[in-house]
């Protein structure tokens, strides 16, 4: 059994923390809902909003067109599509990059452009191939999920939970990212600290400021900050 998180920003009161990161979240939406990629800033923009498809900008921008990326990128806000179809569309035309991280960035931004329609799946939460992730965690030790129907039927449980125990979805699955991928940072965090001295385990950031560096919310958070200095 996990014990508390004793480490939490905003001074460890973690329920400010979580509600700074839903907001950090919202904003997140509301600004890829209104990007327009034509400029190779754009694009940047774009790739600064997922935490691990930043170190591909280059590599992709060289090998893909800014005309091919606002293509890509429409694909991924067109609901005429099925979320596997704008998946696949992104991945065929972005060039470069690592092509796991290049599926993940796109189902990462169809969740943010439709956060009341699709629910994060990166392969932390759920790797198909190997049936790891964190989803695990929170599912019976026989249950085996198969496919994207029962991943997203799965998480669709996982929301009536938490919500019986207070946390409000509000119609969005911003909640069940947050736990989901706060799950995958304990564990890392658990395994970090059984690898290292516990002097070098003191300087590893809290669990929720690297969930929400993971969300790639980082940007959105100095937003957030300024406003309300």
């Amino acid at each position: 059994m996990l014990d508390v998180d004793i480490n939490n920003t905003v001074s460890g009161n973690a329920k400010k923390s979580l509600q700074t990161i839903l907001d950090a979240m919202e904003l997140k939406s509301k600004t890829l809902r209104s990007l327009e990629i034509s400029t190779e800033e754009d694009a940047r923009k774009l790739f600064e909003s997922v935490f691990y498809a930043r170190k591909h900008f280059s590599d992709v921008i060289s090998k893909t067109s800014i005309p091919e990326l606002s293509s890509a990128f429409s694909q991924l806000k067109d609901p005429s599509l099925s979320y596997s179809e704008r998946v696949e569309k992104f991945k065929s035309i972005v060039k470069g990059g690592e092509r796991e991280d290049i599926e993940d960035m796109a189902k990462e931004i169809i969740h943010f452009l439709e956060p009341e329609k699709y629910p994060l799946w990166t392969r932390w939460i759920w790797n198909k191939e190997r049936g790891t992730g964190s989803i695990n965690y929170v599912i019976k030790d026989d249950v085996k999920i198969n496919d994207e129907k029962e991943l997203f039927s799965t998480i669709d449980e996982l929301r009536n939970v938490l919500e019986i125990f207070g946390l409000e979805s509000k119609g969005k699955y911003y909640v069940t990212s947050v736990f989901l991928v706060y799950a995958y940072v304990r564990y890392l965090d658990y395994t970090t600290h059984l690898a290292v001295d516990k002097k070098a385990a003191g300087l590893i950031p809290t669990h929720l400021s690297t969930t929400a560096l993971v969300l790639g919310l980082k940007p959105y958070l100095k937003v957030i900050k300024l406003a309300n200095t």
